[in-house]
């Protein structure tokens, strides 16, 4: 789903108390999404890599409501037109990182890091050829990718390039580029291009929230109807703690008012940093609120 809370398609809430939206994991503002992550890469400058490893970036495309079916060969189809305009950016200055197993029984700390590149893009495919409502999630702080994404995307839509979706008018779609690191298991129809990405041996720690949580208040129009809701996101936690505003991904939720409420919460919350080694470092994580009325 993408973000844009006005474009969201949510079940109707006829609902408006406050509660907290607690989470187990122990900013003053959303960053800007354009911002650059000075200390993340000042800092990444002076560890060594233990050696770099050939990424292949594979797209994946699959309809943003799972009931629906793509008709067969559409995200071969697809992927052949979208790298056909794609342009694979000079400079991918690279700063978030992602830990590289083994790692503790939580997931939290791991042996080594490697840096992230990858991005999620939202189009509706219309029955003309025609792609609207695009939309680019800069997960990996890589504006560069992001753009280009954007450009290919918009140039496939002037030139009615869409694949043909069936007896429909229309089909929204999500757009993953997500990078694999043994290409022998990327089918030739998905490969986008490839790129060489550093890791690190450095121990590695992902980003946390404070002890507190997250304090989302309960929507008082909910609260008053008895509805509950859990609310996924999927954001990128920069290196001072903030959340870069658009690598935010909607992954799950029912109602607008639960997301709307963890959204205003998640301004209000600084982030425990991530660290590779000594240095603090942006990474990507995912992670569920939960409203529950009083028992």
């Amino acid at each position: 789903m993408r973000l844009r809370i006005s474009a969201l398609v949510f079940a109707p809430l006829a609902l408006a108390g406050a509660a907290c939206a607690t989470n187990p994991q122990a900013k003053s503002k959303i960053a800007s999404a354009r911002r650059t992550v000075v200390d993340s890469i000042g800092c990444l400058d002076t560890l060594r890599a233990s050696d770099s490893i050939t990424m292949v970036i594979k797209m994946i495309v699959a309809p943003q409501d799972p009931k629906t079916t793509l008709p067969r060969d559409f995200e071969s189809l697809f992927v052949q037109e979208f790298r056909s305009h794609f342009g694979v950016p000079g400079k991918l200055p690279l700063s978030v990182v992602m830990g590289t197993p083994p790692c503790d029984s939580l997931g939290s700390r791991c042996v080594g890091g490697i840096l992230s590149l990858g991005a999620v893009a939202y189009a509706t495919a219309h029955d003309d050829g025609k792609l609207t409502d695009m939309e680019v999630v800069d997960a990996a702080l890589t504006p560069s990718l992001a753009d280009s994404v954007t450009a290919a995307l918009e140039s496939m839509s002037r030139a009615f390039l869409s694949p043909p979706i069936g007896d429909v008018d229309s089909i929204p779609l999500v757009l993953r580029l997500v990078s694999e690191e043994n290409p022998d298991t990327v089918p030739a129809v998905q490969r986008v291009f490839r790129a060489k990405v550093p890791r690190y041996s450095s121990p590695f720690s992902y980003a946390s929230m404070p002890t507190s949580g997250v304090a989302a208040k309960y929507p008082f129009n909910a609260r008053l109807a008895g509805v509950e809701d859990s609310v996924t996101l999927a954001f990128t936690v920069e290196s001072d703690g903030t959340i870069a505003a658009r690598s935010i991904e909607l992954v799950s939720a029912k109602y607008r008012d639960f997301v709307a409420s963890v959204l205003e919460a998640l301004e209000r919350t600084r982030f425990h940093s991530a660290h590779l080694g000594d240095c603090a470092v942006a990474t990507r994580m995912e992670q569920r609120f939960f409203f529950r009325l009083p028992q």
